[in-house]
């Protein structure tokens, strides 16, 4: 996972998490850094790993999870590009407390954590851009939470295929279901109408939306 062999070209676009920083200080953090493509379901580091590089996902979909004393994997958070991974474990130089591999084909930007905390860390733009990544964290819980209060599962389902349309042919509907924490049988079900109503397609498990008008109108924040 350290390795280099076969990191891909650096695109300025792939640094827009950066827009704030000044042309050079963009250009030294692009001499610290590689960016390398993953395949579904490879990992990108193990519970225990060292925090050697800071993550910066661009493209894809991310899992952070462990595993309960009988073994069963808990989910802990879905991540989708663009955003850090667990950049408090670097923050806080500390070992990785879970596991994280790929829900999608992904892109990461690895970034020399020592080097970087060298040469950015006292920066005050980059402190308040690690406390607005870790704030839009807890917005996250947050979200999730009344999420999964305020919303019915229809609500969920329709929000999540809207917003994330582009990722929908590499997420099968069993994968959706657990991002949604919605029972299998609840999305199929719901799934089923939408389908009847010409909504969207699915075929061997991948969804595709037909009309997205109608759609919407499952949204009551839209």
């Amino acid at each position: 996972m350290e390795n280099k062999m076969g990191s891909l070209p650096k695109r300025d676009d792939d640094y827009s998490f950066f827009n704030f920083l000044d042309p050079k200080d963009l250009e030294k953090l692009k001499d610290i850094s590689f960016k390398k493509s993953y395949k579904k379901d490879e990992i990108l580091f193990y519970k225990g790993d060292e925090s050697k590089y800071l993550h910066l996902l661009v493209r894809g979909i991310t899992k952070l999870y462990t595993h309960d004393f009988k073994d069963n994997e808990v989910v802990i958070h879905n991540l989708m590009g663009p955003a850090l991974i667990a950049e408090i474990m670097n923050y806080e130089e500390m070992n990785f407390l879970a596991n994280c591999s790929f829900e999608t084909d992904a892109e990461v930007i690895l970034i020399d954590y020592k080097r970087f905390k060298e040469e950015f860390l006292q920066k005050p733009e980059i402190s308040m851009f690690f406390i607005k990544s870790l704030t839009k964290k807890i917005k996250f819980l947050e979200n999730f939470i009344n999420y999964n209060i305020a919303l019915n599962s229809m609500e969920k389902i329709a929000k999540f295929l809207y917003e994330n349309e582009s990722l929908l042919p590499s997420l099968k509907q069993v994968k959706i279901a657990q991002i949604l924490n919605i029972t299998p049988e609840t999305f199929s079900r719901q799934l089923s109408k939408l389908k009847k109503d010409e909504i969207i397609q699915n075929e061997k498990g991948f969804i595709k939306i037909l009309n997205h008008k109608a759609l919407k109108k499952f949204i009551t924040s839209l």
